[in-house]
């Protein structure tokens, strides 16, 4: 007899590629206290997830939108959802039949290694809706099995990946698994001393697939570093080049046939290789043709070094600007949805930006493709009806409303109808202290909240308090692209 709250899940994502076609799901509905899904993964996985899992025309019968997919949170049956592959999961919505963005990746919402900064949240699923193109890395270390792999990418230096290991601590070696955003740089770090021998796999790399990575080592470390190709049907191995030294970081983009370059940067501590794979792949296949790319590195690491974790040298030395390489996709809209219930696409940002010297403040709350600019500095108010999803009122409130009038702000949200999606968005230097500020905590921010120089929320009047409330609050730029359930429901008790 299952437990009231164990999660129902209709299909579960593990290894891959699964390709889920043509299939309907009927009357999967979470409930207060109980997480219920249509799509959803292994519980408690230390193995892989494949960037290759897909869905194309999937249908629900009686499944709230807000019950499609979840990617899970710490608690019951999900333990801390800490391990590696819960921590990497990802599927291809091929047409938008789940996500209502066709060709879009669904992912963790905390997964950095394969988000942008145009991906937008769903919070109700703990997932984010991505684009762009993605593979792995298959990294093996070997002589150790307990060590902890920190991987960041470069333009998120600030949101670090840690993985534990998908193989059981009695091994002689120990493989990480990560999912990662092609054609970005990447650095990896160890909580104790870099592995002496270190084997990388290029997994689901199409031809010409390329990322740039550079591993922590002691100072004083010796490399010796070649490529091949491993038939794993055949057994057989092929050395197919060598990486020679090179004194300057833009020759690892040099490479010629048996014949590339490795950059060891001795003061920030990282050996750079450009890892790109030579050879054509099979659709579904996680090899190309003639067999796993790899690259093995051997490293003569001085006796006694300490913990190989370079952050602090590598940051922002190596920092990269957030680029969004593949375009969001156009959301389904209108007769394209095949539900009656939807998602509603909410972008707010409010930030300072530097043209040349000179220095501007920029906001804007956009519904659904419908862009509000604020035009003066203060808090912009826009107001949603929860049952239909339409904009029935916006407004504007000065500072000097804020600061000396707040009245106006308090009579205009005690106006607003119940089940209302409440938007807010500061312009300028906006007063972020005094009264006003309670207007918030009415509409689901938490109570004794501190506002910085910049905000950006999204609230709710009514009787519940929906999971998707968010305020959003920095110095420099407060942003949220996020997507919200129409019609709000709260969901029904166990």
């Amino acid at each position: 007899m299952l437990e009231k709250n164990f999660p129902i899940r209709g299909i579960q994502f593990y290894d891959g590629p699964i390709n889920i076609q043509n299939c309907t799901f009927r009357k999967f509905a979470a409930l207060e206290g109980r997480h219920t899904s249509a799509l959803a993964f292994r519980l408690n996985n230390a193995w892989q997830s494949c960037p290759h899992n897909n869905v194309t025309n999937i249908a629900f019968e009686d499944v709230p939108i807000t019950s499609r997919v979840f990617f899970g949170e710490p608690g019951p049956w999900f333990n801390q959802l800490d391990m590696d592959g819960d921590k990497t999961s990802v599927f291809h919505d091929v047409d938008g039949s789940v996500s209502e963005y066709p060709g879009s990746y669904l992912t963790k919402d905390d997964n950095w290694l394969v988000r942008h900064p145009d991906c937008i949240n769903v919070p109700d699923w703990r997932g984010a809706i991505c684009s762009g193109r993605y593979a792995q890395m298959y990294i093996q270390a070997y002589k150790t099995s307990n060590l902890r792999m920190k991987i960041i990418k470069n333009d998120f230096p600030s949101h670090p990946l840690y993985l534990e290991g998908a193989l059981a601590r009695s091994t002689h070696y120990q493989q990480y698994q990560p999912v990662i955003t092609l054609q970005k740089g990447y650095t990896i770090h160890w909580d104790q001393t870099a592995p002496a021998e270190l084997i990388i796999w290029l997994i689901n790399f199409n031809k010409g697939d390329w990322i740039r990575v550079g591993f922590c080592y002691p100072r004083g470390t010796t490399f010796s570093i070649l490529s091949d190709v491993h038939n794993r049907l055949l057994k057989q191995t092929s050395k197919t080049g060598i990486f020679v030294r090179t004194s300057q970081m833009d020759k690892t983009e040099q490479s010629y046939p048996g014949r590339s370059h490795y950059y060891w940067d001795e003061d920030s501590g990282l050996l750079f290789l450009k890892l790109k794979a030579q050879n054509e792949r099979e659709k579904f296949a996680f090899c190309s043709v003639k067999g796993c790319e790899r690259i093995k590195i051997k490293a003569l690491i001085p006796k006694n070094a300490g913990i190989s974790d370079c952050t602090a040298t590598a940051y922002p030395k190596f920092t990269e600007r957030a680029v969004v390489d593949v375009p969001m996709p156009r959301k389904l809209l209108g007769a394209q949805l095949k539900t009656k219930d939807r998602f509603l696409e909410v972008k707010m940002e409010s930030s300072k930006q530097r043209f040349f010297h000179l220095l501007n403040d920029f906001a804007y709350i956009e519904v659904d493709g419908k862009r509000y600019p604020s035009a003066e500095d203060g808090i912009q108010v826009v107001v949603i009806d929860g049952r239909q999803g339409h904009v029935v009122s916006h407004a504007s409130f000065r500072n000097a409303i804020l600061q000396g009038i707040p009245w106006q702000l308090f009579n205009y949200v005690a106006a607003i109808p119940d089940n209302s999606i409440v938007l807010m968005a500061s312009k300028g230097r906006y007063v972020s202290r005094g009264p006003w500020t309670r207007v918030l905590e009415k509409l689901g921010a938490d109570k004794g909240l501190k506002l910085q120089e910049k905000m950006a929320f999204i609230g709710f009047k009514g009787s519940f308090r929906p999971i998707w409330v968010t305020l959003d609050t920095e110095d420099h730029n407060a942003k949220i692209f996020q997507v919200v359930p129409i019609p709000v429901v709260r969901k029904k008790k166990l």
